[in-house]
């Protein structure tokens, strides 16, 4: 049986959507930032080797498939697909019937984790046990977050665990292989970049708050109620502009950092459509964040 180039692009285009590949700069600037801070710091040697490119590439890959694994895995067992699956005949597969596409979603995202755990093995040969924690701790986060039989999105706990998991503990993983030793430099640096990942979470929350709230989902936003979410919200989003003012007065971000109020409108937008419960909040907090993460990694690299 023959397959035409239209079927293939559908494959793709849907991959691409159950990946959430936009969302992958929340992965691209933990792992960046942690980066950045042992280049400040003095913890990367020789910064232009081929050794330590290497090294930069594989961090990055590795927190990217880790995110990407996530997203999969989250696509398949929440119920409501992200993608529209190129395929129609059923199996039967963990419990459910699903397509063939299905199946190659979830495999996928094992895929995913599988590359980020090797990627991990080769850190930790580099490093220690300290790294088999940090690792370990990042792949059962990434797939609890709505895989069985943990699921921690439905108890609560996805806002919450995702600031920890692609905040602190993926920009000390990002970190830890330069500096051979745990530090809060990777952390602190990273803390008002860190802030916008759980603000993503609540903007995905609050899309499918009404549905969430029917279905007694159990996320945050349904618990604590839309009110208090959209307070969280610019809690989050405004806190880490006056964060990054105030690293600027304690000097820990060079005063070019403050060219990150830019990136304000985008936050008031996102604010706006996070209170009207609209599918664009997402992709808007997704600009504030790539956004926010390139106006900080070039003032950090180059001042």
């Amino acid at each position: 049986m023959s397959i035409t180039y239209g079927e293939i692009k559908k494959w793709i285009k849907e991959f691409l959507v159950a990946m959430r590949i936009f969302s992958l700069t929340l992965a691209l600037g933990a792992t960046n930032i942690g980066i950045l801070a042992a280049y400040r710091n003095g913890s990367m040697e020789d910064p232009g080797s081929w050794r330590t490119i290497l090294l930069i590439a594989l961090i990055t890959i590795a927190g990217l498939a880790s995110q990407a694994g996530a997203n999969m895995i989250n696509d398949f067992f929440e119920g409501s697909f992200k993608y529209k699956s190129p395929t129609t005949k059923l199996y039967r597969f963990i419990g459910q019937d699903r397509t063939v596409f299905d199946i190659f979603v979830f495999l996928s995202g094992l895929a995913f984790l599988g590359l980020a755990a090797l990627i991990g093995i080769y850190l930790i040969y580099l490093t220690d046990w300290k790294m088999f924690l940090i690792g370990i701790i990042g792949i059962i986060g990434s797939y609890a977050y709505t895989g069985e039989p943990f699921v921690y999105k439905t108890r609560g706990l996805g806002v919450i665990l995702s600031f920890f998991l692609m905040g602190p503990l993926m920009l000390l993983g990002a970190y830890y292989p330069f500096s051979g030793e745990l530090s809060w430099d990777p952390i602190i640096l990273g803390l008002p970049i860190s802030l916008i990942v759980p603000a993503m979470m609540l903007s995905n929350e609050m899309r499918d708050f009404k549905r969430d709230t029917r279905l007694s989902m159990g996320t945050l936003s349904t618990i604590i109620g839309s009110r208090a979410s959209l307070i969280l919200f610019d809690i989050l989003v405004f806190g880490s502009f006056l964060l990054s003012i105030l690293y600027v007065i304690l000097k820990i971000y060079p005063v070019q950092s403050l060219s990150i109020v830019l990136a304000l409108p985008l936050a008031i937008k996102a604010h706006r459509l996070v209170s009207k419960f609209e599918r664009l909040s997402i992709p808007w907090t997704n600009r504030l964040h790539l956004s926010y993460l390139c106006i900080l990694s070039i003032t950090l690299l180059f001042f």
